[in-house]
């Protein structure tokens, strides 16, 4: 597939990287001499109303946002009868790529970043916008030491028809999903919430509250822990965490909404452990030594599985989460993980 010369009135100068809707282009904007990153529906998804729909919802939530945290998009139009969005182009790495690469993050830091986050986050609800994908990948840290929440192509307007999402099939991203949108419910800015929780666990921890990998960490699995297992606790699988931040990690992550804190409370708490502990952006890492025995509480607690039949095996919750993915936006370089 040859790269286009112009999208839009912006000069493309390279693909970024593509994903299972599209292509992401890094381009320029002539007028402004600006760098934009420019999502385009791909090829294939051309004839297809749905993801059109899916496609524009991101670029309308966030045109609703001027936010410093929050991705900014300068432009929507269309290209050969593609849509496409023209957004800020940023500078950085997102944390996924950061801890796989290099480890966990420095306790104050991993606060500073989630602080920073739940700032982005508590603007999206001013909107009611619900994020519906929050994970350490779609949180970027630019080269000037702000955090960026990305990636609104699973956002959903409060107010929005539930056309889009089938009955019963969640949309995100299985690590980080909140126990409500697992089974697919009616979700606000709590779930959020909890996947800020989960992200902060990874932060600090090297890797999700519900995978630490081996056989036993399909899909299926790790959903199941979300729903029903004991939460994680980083003061007991890392020794001498602080306790203020990881008791706040686990109210994160509480399966009931009402126990989970506010943005603004998080701002307040964050800010404080962030301040104490000289939190800064970009993050710093550290080694972390695990507790051997960290963690086989949350798998012990699972009940055991009730015999089934074939024709009765939970596997929707897995054909959900491959659907997910299957549509879901990939990473690229441009940090608009697509």
């Amino acid at each position: 597939m040859a790269t286009p010369a112009q999208i839009g009135r912006f000069k493309v100068k390279r693909l970024l990287g593509k994903g299972a809707m599209g292509e992401v282009y890094e381009g320029v904007d002539g007028k402004l001499d600006r760098r934009v990153a420019i999502k385009i529906l791909g090829r294939k998804h051309r004839e297809s109303e749905e993801f059109k729909t899916r496609f524009l919802r991101e670029g309308r939530a966030l045109a609703q946002m001027n936010h410093a945290n929050v991705v900014q998009i300068y432009e929507i139009g269309e290209h050969e009868g593609r849509p496409f969005l023209a957004m800020e182009f940023l500078d950085g790495e997102d944390i996924g790529v950061l801890v796989k690469r290099n480890g966990p993050l420095l306790p104050g830091d991993a606060a500073e970043v989630i602080r920073q986050a739940a700032i982005g986050l508590a603007e999206t609800q001013r909107v009611d916008v619900v994020h519906r994908d929050v994970k350490p990948s779609n949180l970027v840290v630019t080269l000037a030491g702000v955090v960026k929440v990305t990636d609104f192509g699973l956002a959903k307007a409060l107010q929005e028809d539930l056309s889009i999402t089938a009955t019963g099939v969640f949309v995100g991203t299985p690590d980080y999903l909140a126990p409500e949108q697992a089974m697919g419910k009616e979700v606000d800015a709590r779930a959020d919430v909890y996947a800020l929780g989960c992200s902060l666990y990874h932060m600090c921890s090297g890797h999700p509250p519900f995978r630490k990998g081996g056989q036993d960490d399909h899909y299926t699995a790790v959903v199941r822990r979300h729903l029903k297992a004991e939460r994680p606790e980083l003061k007991v699988e890392i020794p001498e965490f602080d306790e203020v931040l990881s008791d706040l990690c686990r109210r994160m992550m509480s399966r009931r909404p009402d126990v989970r804190p506010t943005f603004e409370e998080l701002k307040e708490v964050l800010g404080e452990v962030s301040g104490r502990m000289g939190g800064r952006v970009p993050p710093r890492h550290t080694e972390v030594t695990l507790r051997a025995d960290a963690g086989k509480a949350a798998a012990s607690a699972l009940p055991a599985p009730a015999p089934r039949s074939s024709a009765a095996r939970t596997t929707a919750i897995a054909v959900g989460v491959g659907i997910t993915i299957g549509i879901g936006l990939g990473v690229v370089i441009a940090f608009m993980n697509f």
